[in-house]
């Protein structure tokens, strides 16, 4: 934990701090900084109000909705980790209540080709014989919801959902869909919150900076919507 990132770097920032003639107290602080931001403990307490507390609307679903997360065309499943959970779960919810399957996704790589990939495999290894549409010119979570919005009235379809994403970009994205005027009943996956701990969680390590980074990006993505207006 300390020998490899970012333990190192806490160390050697520790080190500056009390060697350098100059920045003494700018190095100690970034030491903290990212020691606190790489503990599971301060980690666990970013994300845990992202992935609770979720409300969902009075409703009988017409459509499961998935957001896209990323894709490596170079894989065999297209899909990044965050991705393929959420697209998983979205087939297994459009399967169970026979929806029609929506994907939201595009960016510099196209997501949604790549991910018709990932799908067409999916279902046709679970013998899944759904109804798959796919928005694919969205390049953020407010497009997502604007371009799925023009989708559903295209398709005539109620804008009352299953909406699918990480956990953690649950809230941002449920305020989003219901400013295109969707109803919505949450489906997270892929928490990060853990509240399981040993003795080795008061190390830094780079999965908990990650999960620190999501959760940090997220609440700058919240007060963009407010300073938005959403």
């Amino acid at each position: 934990y300390l020998i490899l990132p970012p333990g190192i770097f806490i160390i050697i920032l520790l080190i500056a701090s009390f060697y350098a003639k100059k920045f003494k107290k700018l190095f100690l602080l970034s030491a903290l900084l990212l020691f606190a931001l790489s503990n599971k403990f301060v980690s666990n307490l970013l994300i845990y109000p992202l992935e609770n507390g979720f409300l969902k609307d009075n409703i009988t679903p017409k459509a499961v909705v998935v957001l896209g997360g990323g894709v490596n065309p170079n894989d065999i499943l297209k899909a990044s980790p965050d991705a393929f959970k959420r697209e998983v779960y979205g087939i297994l919810l459009a399967k169970e209540y026979n929806l029609p399957f929506i994907f939201s996704g595009g960016g510099k790589i196209n997501e949604a080709e790549n991910i018709k990939k990932d799908i067409e495999f999916i279902t046709k290894t679970c013998n899944c014989n759904l109804t798959t549409y796919y928005e694919s010119n969205s390049l953020d979570t407010y497009q997502n919801a604007k371009f799925t919005a023009k989708l559903f009235e295209k398709l005539n379809i109620k804008k009352e959902i299953f909406l699918v994403t990480s956990a953690y970009h649950m809230k941002r994205s449920i305020k989003l869909f219901k400013h295109f005027g969707f109803k919505v009943i949450p489906k997270p996956v892929g928490f990060f919150y853990n509240p399981n701990y040993t003795y080795f969680d008061i190390l830094p390590n780079a999965g908990n900076f990650h999960k620190s980074y999501k959760a940090l990006h997220e609440y700058f993505g919240l007060l963009s919507l407010i300073l938005r207006g959403i």
